[in-house]
């Protein structure tokens, strides 16, 4: 399992991933082996995007579900350590 910070490094080169490949697409719309790639990548980010909310809880305001407003509790990212 991955801890928070390499999480983060993940969703990072996945979102790289994702919008370059898009900016790809854009030039190259039938290009079936980069649209499998950008697929790819949009499925492995939510899987881990979960993974890092069910670790750390939610990455933005916008993944907060539950009844209480947890995006506020806990460490800023400025405030911690690791």
């Amino acid at each position: 399992m991955m801890n928070r910070k390499q999480l983060l490094r993940k969703l990072q080169m996945l979102d790289f991933a994702i919008q370059e490949t898009a900016l790809f697409l854009n030039s190259h719309p039938d290009d079936r082996q980069a649209m499998q790639y950008y697929q790819s990548a949009v499925k492995e980010r939510e899987k881990t995007a979960k993974e890092y909310e069910h670790l750390c809880g939610p990455l933005t305001n916008r993944q907060n579900h539950s009844d209480s407003w947890e995006y506020s509790k806990g460490p800023w990212p400025w405030e911690r350590e690791d």
